[in-house]
């Protein structure tokens, strides 16, 4: 791995955008200059890692290196001697860089204006480790639908309602974008994110970091436009790594269950094995039957017997009652 041609400057920042790159020509300029655009530029790096592009990435990113030499966001790219996937290119850019607070922004998607301004200040503002931005999406069709899960409480300090909190995916997307998190948190509880996985590796990171976040704020206000790119691992789904990313996933969670607040956790573990079995990907029994007996290995006795139910009848009643015996 190596750094080409960049105008980063050996300092320390506020706020470190993190971009994995790949494949990105056709849309990198315009998140490139959404963040160029910042209202808030002094104390801002931008480190962007591509992940062995095949197209003309390269040359579309030092063209605006070159032209925005002398601007305030110091911008640097990075290349991977491999292609390895969001998760490698991710963490590379956390060990380089210099900010106070990290922030991801996926090269189809851009910011607003005032989106780092906005986050930086709350997390001034209420020492927060964690705070969480609002999106928009921008779907194929060019219509902008704004995300309906943003009722969120504007600070948090006491930690079981924190972990509560990002616990829960339909209250918190888990998706690595559109928040600051403290740095420094990440590297003292290393919070990096599995490379084994190039699928659910999101999911899995936020579990991880729940567990450490202390202060939390959220912003009431749009910072984050998710583009549309029909080329993206979401958009295309492989069935092999799906699997081994549920079976990574699983395992991880199961094994590193906390005694705080166990029952929430083994409720994101059985959410995460409802959506691996509905994705309809595991016609080898003995694939489907290892994901079932890892999620079973830290059940008790009664936890067990009510999944073992739901799996043969899918009743959804019992499924909700086992989710009540995780949580009394």
């Amino acid at each position: 791995m190596c750094l080409i041609k960049t105008n980063l400057k050996s300092r320390m920042y506020e706020v470190s955008i993190i971009i994995p790159v790949y494949n990105a020509s056709a849309f990198v300029k315009e998140c490139l200059d959404s963040v160029m655009a910042q209202t808030m530029t002094d104390g801002v790096e931008c480190i962007l890692v591509d992940d062995c592009s095949t197209d003309n990435t390269l040359e579309e990113i030092q063209s605006i290196i070159n032209v925005n030499a002398n601007g305030n966001v110091k911008i640097s790219l990075l290349l991977q001697e491999r292609n390895q996937g969001p998760s490698a290119a991710r963490n590379r850019g956390l060990r380089e860089a210099k900010g106070e607070y990290v922030f991801f922004l996926d090269a189809d998607d851009t910011i607003t204006p005032d989106c780092i301004e906005l986050l930086y200040g709350l997390a001034k503002q209420h020492d927060a480790d964690y705070v969480q931005g609002r999106y928009v999406n921008d779907n194929e069709n060019g219509n902008e639908n704004d995300n309906p899960n943003m009722s969120l409480p504007s600070v948090l300090s006491d930690k079981r309602e924190i972990k509560r909190l990002l616990l829960n995916h339909n209250k918190i997307e888990f998706t690595p974008h559109n928040r600051l998190v403290r740095r420094q948190m990440i590297i003292d509880h290393n919070l990096f994110f599995n490379e084994e996985i190039r699928v659910r590796e999101d999911f899995l990171w936020m579990t991880f970091v729940a567990k450490y976040v202390e202060r939390f704020a959220s912003c009431e206000r749009v910072t984050y436009i998710r583009g549309y790119n029909e080329e993206s691992l979401t958009n295309n789904i492989n069935v092999e790594r799906e699997i081994a990313g549920y079976r990574v996933l699983t395992e991880t969670m199961v094994t590193n269950y906390d005694s705080f607040l166990l029952g929430y956790q083994k409720e994101l573990t059985l959410e995460a094995l409802m959506m691996a079995l509905r994705a309809g990907y595991y016609h080898d029994e003995t694939e489907r039957k290892h994901l079932i007996d890892v999620v079973l290995s830290k059940n008790n006795w009664l936890e067990n017997l009510l999944l073992k139910i739901y799996l043969k009848t899918e009743n959804p009643k019992i499924l909700h009652l086992l989710v009540r015996v995780y949580k009394r």
